[in-house]
Formats: structure tokens, C-alpha cells, sequence
């Protein structure tokens, strides 16, 4: 009986072991899995404020103080919240409240609160969007995935770094596309949709690669079943592992779709169509068309800029 007791606590404790191991192999693994939040589900949870572009730094936000909402949603730019004293603070959602935005549109009030400080605030989003803010969460769970790593971007030229002090505009880096760099920084951007910035370094230059880590405060009408960064990137070396031949990543790298290409690899050569039709089995391209058969190139037309 002793025997048998000593036995079933020594199983006992393994499980308890294993258990404890697997959880945290599990928080592990999803350390840097992104969560997509709608925006009714953003209660509780912390957000970061963007840096606005040049032009739109003397606006401010366009979130206000809570009791000079009614004037600020009326149109008076004068009560948004002011820029310097809130740029990079970090905000804590206190209550999301729906309202009709028109036929078949809801849009929400959000309530927040700074913070550092306790600020109350208010903003309105715009189909599902709240401008200016990203979560922290994936401004964290990005630096987590990416700072220090080498990642292969999906375009051919990236943004320049502006130096501190130049009169120089930052100048356009060029890369083949699917090649390595290496990321030196991430912080937060300007712009809601890709609110993050992977800062890598290229041949000694320093560029930008903006992203969207997750589908939060992105339109839910265009979140797709990949994670958004997965439009901006590879995480590892596609030259190895997707077993595309040389001529495919010749005619990619020249800026060429030819017959038998797939729908992935005429997006990384001709970048998302400016619409598709018929069951998305034709994509439109300015004065050329693209006709797909089971995702394969099938033809190739020329269109007329009056069609």
C-alpha cells in the first residue's frame, strides 16, 4: 500500500510538472501571436498614440477631453487634444459604445483614460477605425517577433530614414524583392493601418517597413485569415522555401508576370490589383488584365484606359 502510494504521488507530481512545463511552453509559443480585437472588444485594453504626419501635427488628435466632446464632434478642431503632450503616451479603454453611422454602418464611441495622468477622453472611430493609436500589445508582441531579426520584405523599394538635422528628403532604398534585412528597430509609425514601423538596415542604409502586427483598428471588412505583416513580409528566406524556380524569381525581380504564375507570385511582381472580377478569377491592372484558371495564369490582355 505505501508502495502504491509512493508511486501515485510520484505520478502525480510529474503530471503537475508536465503541466506546469506545457504551460509555459504555451505562453512561450504564443508570446508573439497577434490577437485581432474588433472594436467592441477593445475594453480594457491599452493603446499606444501614434506620431501624426508633419502636416497634421498642429491639428492634434482628433480625440478630445470628455467634456469638449459635443464641440469637438460638431467639427471645432480647436478642442482636439494637442500633439507633443500626447504623442508615444499610452491609454487604457474604459467603454465602447455603439451608434448607427447610417444604413447598415455602425460605428463606436470610445472611451479612454491616459494613463500617466488620468485624462478622460473620448474618440469616435470611422468605419471601425480610431485614427491615430495602435495597440500596445502589438507594438510590443512586434519588437518580441522581429527587433534584431532578418526578415525578406515583399517590395522592391522601401522608405529612407530622415536624418536628424538634413534638408535632405529621405531617399528611396531599393532592394530585390524577397532579400534579407535586418531589423534594427520597431516603434510606432503614422499611419492606423500599417501603424508599425520595422526600421532595417540595408547594404549599411537604414529604411523603413511599415506593418500592421494585427487586424485591430483596421476595418473588419478588410481583415483576411493571414496576419496583416504577412503582407509586407517573409520571415524566413523564400528563395528557399517556397521552391520557385529561377525564371519565376527572374520575371518577379524585372517587374514581369507571364502564363503559369500563380496568383501569390503576380503579387509579389505586380503588387494587389485595382480590382477583380468574376469570382476573383480576373484581376485588373490599369491597361492590363490578368485572367486565372484554378489561380494559374491563363492569359494576359491588354485593356483600354476608356474601358
Amino acid at each position: 500500500m505505501k508502495l502504491f502510494n509512493l508511486r501515485l504521488l510520484l505520478v502525480l507530481s510529474l503530471l503537475i510538472a508536465l503541466g506546469t512545463v506545457g504551460s509555459v511552453w504555451a505562453e512561450s509559443s504564443n508570446a508573439t501571436t497577434s490577437v485581432n480585437l474588433k472594436t467592441e472588444q477593445w475594453t480594457g485594453h491599452s493603446f499606444t498614440f501614434l506620431v501624426l504626419p508633419a502636416d497634421k501635427q498642429a491639428d492634434g488628435y482628433e480625440i478630445f477631453a470628455v467634456d469638449q466632446a459635443t464641440q469637438g464632434f460638431e467639427g471645432d478642431r480647436s478642442v482636439r487634444i494637442p500633439y507633443a503632450p500626447h504623442v508615444g503616451k499610452q491609454v487604457t479603454v474604459s467603454e465602447v459604445i455603439p451608434y448607427s453611422a447610417g444604413p447598415n454602418q455602425q460605428d463606436f464611441m470610445v472611451y479612454m483614460t491616459v494613463n500617466d495622468t488620468g485624462e478622460k477622453l473620448v474618440g469616435r472611430t470611422m468605419r471601425g477605425q480610431l485614427e491615430g493609436l495602435v495597440l500596445t500589445d502589438d507594438l510590443m508582441k512586434a519588437r518580441q517577433q522581429f527587433l534584431g531579426k532578418t526578415i525578406y520584405p515583399k517590395f522592391r523599394e522601401l522608405t529612407g530614414m530622415y536624418i536628424p538635422g538634413s534638408d535632405k528628403s529621405p531617399m528611396a532604398v531599393s532592394i530585390p524583392i524577397g532579400s534579407p534585412v535586418t531589423v534594427v528597430d520597431v516603434y510606432a509609425g503614422n499611419q492606423s493601418q500599417e501603424p508599425i514601423w520595422l526600421v532595417v538596415s540595408v547594404n549599411g542604409e537604414k529604411a523603413i517597413l511599415p506593418i500592421a502586427y494585427s487586424w485591430t483598428n483596421i476595418p473588419v471588412a478588410s481583415w483576411t485569415g493571414t496576419q496583416p505583416w504577412q503582407d509586407a513580409l517573409f520571415s524566413e528566406d523564400p528563395r528557399l522555401t517556397l521552391g520557385w524556380s529561377h525564371n519565376v524569381w527572374y520575371q518577379i525581380e524585372n517587374g514581369n508576370v507571364e502564363t503559369g504564375m500563380t496568383k501569390g507570385q503576380v503579387l509579389l511582381s505586380w503588387g494587389k490589383p485595382a480590382r477583380s472580377e468574376t469570382n476573383d478569377s480576373v484581376w485588373i491592372y490599369a491597361n492590363r488584365k490578368i485572367n486565372f484558371s484554378r489561380d494559374v495564369v491563363d492569359s494576359i490582355e491588354d485593356v483600354s484606359t476608356n474601358q
